[in-house]
């Protein structure tokens, strides 16, 4: 397979996630991360031209196209183990947030808000990166920096839609104070990749934690929404709102748009992701080779036996994985302090309750090779186990994933514009 020599071909060849790092390395005098309408994705617009320099940090850096994520004794120790699906990991638990209030709040079980106010509340951190909803767009995603509780429950529950959590990362490096991200798995991966270009982040960067990832929707999915449930103004109604959020208030918790005036229109969660329009996402994530966070400290996902929601509940549950020793001891302080309520179990719990992860993942080969016979430029995945999960399904599933992908490219789905 040939791979992608510059960011234009990124973007390109459908390989962009948006998760602006290449601003973030470039300055945003080069580059910003603007948004591609239709369908509503966050794309780099370059303004000066990228030298040599800049072309291959970008290429190093961008978890869209690189990733190389092996089980290393040297991070994650002795006892760590590696499954197929869903790889490195020391200890698995079920659980949630002990305090009512988040358990409520969080989209799921509360996991990652309860444990990013741990690490604040404790002095192991004296930021969290993650992102929140955009104060004057609340239908947008920005990038968020939490140095107290209030701001960490700002950006509480789930953003379904496109965001760019790090476009400032290299500015929080330059602080030189101990922090922690919180991601997608694909952002963590961009954090990962960075530990080679940038002794800071191993110095500096003391947790990272992502939620199993299913792909995000276009901007557009939301604005099917504001139509479908007659907001003020219908796919164009975005500048009426006063919030709007994807999950939470329970579990999985609607999707809820509120107007200026304090008008709620609520979607159930299975109408949001499965209803009249479906949802519509980037080439990228169909060729995901980490759904479940596997360059993290901890990775959570939601605990629905099966992969999804069968009833609306007050407070969900969510599993906990814990891939290095310094997550996992984070783990443990957090459930000893009673910031977190859990059973433990083994990794076989997360293949009852996300199997389209470990399908997603067996797949990952057949897709691949549709990539490399159709031509198009693809991303460097290596030491990812792709053989192994492979070897977990038959020829027909192989046969069907790479059928999928190969008509995915005739139509032409991979191919993008920059900004």
């Amino acid at each position: 397979m040939h791979h992608p020599k510059s960011l234009q071909e990124i973007v390109e060849n459908g390989l962009c996630l948006g998760c602006g790092l290449c601003e973030s390395l470039s300055g945003r005098e080069r580059i910003t991360m603007e948004w591609v309408d239709p369908p509503g994705r966050l794309r780099p617009r370059v303004h000066a031209e990228l030298d040599e320099e800049a072309e291959q940090a970008i290429l190093q850096g961008c978890p869209g196209v690189h990733l190389d994520e092996p089980l290393d004794p040297a991070r994650h120790g002795p006892n760590a183990r590696e499954d197929p699906s869903f790889g490195p990991w020391i200890r698995v638990w079920k659980g949630h947030a002990s305090e009512p209030k988040i358990h409520h709040l969080g989209s799921s079980g509360g996991a990652l808000t309860a444990l990013s106010l741990y690490l604040l509340e404790t002095g192991k951190v004296d930021f969290i990166c993650h992102v929140k909803a955009d104060d004057v767009r609340p239908m947008r995603t920005r990038s968020h920096v939490s140095t107290n509780r209030d701001e960490v429950l700002e950006g509480a529950g789930s953003r379904y839609g496109p965001a760019s959590p790090l476009d400032r990362f290299m500015e929080q490096l330059d602080k030189g104070r101990p922090f922690a991200v919180v991601g997608k798995p694909c952002d963590i991966s961009g954090v990962h990749n960075m530990r080679k270009l940038d002794p800071r982040v191993d110095e500096l960067v003391k947790y990272t934690m992502a939620f199993s990832c299913g792909t995000f929707a276009d901007l557009q999915c939301s604005r099917w929404m504001l139509e479908r449930v007659g907001f003020p103004g219908g796919q164009d109604g975005e500048e009426n709102l006063s919030l709007f959020r994807y999950r939470g208030y329970g579990c999985p918790g609607p999707t809820r748009a509120v107007d200026q005036n304090g008008k709620v229109y609520d979607e159930p969660y299975l109408d949001f992701w499965y209803g009249e329009h479906g949802w519509t996402h980037q080439f990228r994530c169909k060729i995901c080779a980490d759904p479940t966070g596997e360059a993290t400290d901890i990775s959570v996902a939601d605990a629905w036996q099966g992969g999804g929601p069968t009833e609306e509940e007050w407070g969900g549950y969510s599993t906990f994985i814990s891939r290095t020793p310094r997550g996992d001891a984070l783990m443990q302080e957090a459930i000893e302090a009673g910031a977190l309520t859990v059973e433990e179990h083994d990794i076989a719990l997360m293949y009852d309750v996300q199997p389209h992860q470990a399908v997603k993942k067996q797949g990952l080969n057949a897709r691949l090779k549709a990539i490399e016979d159709s031509g198009s430029l693809g991303p460097v995945f290596h030491k990812l186990r792709l053989d192994e999960a492979q070897a977990q399904q038959d020829q027909t599933f192989f046969e069907t994933n790479y059928d999928g992908t190969k008509t995915r490219i005739e139509k032409g789905v991979n191919r993008e514009r920059l900004a």
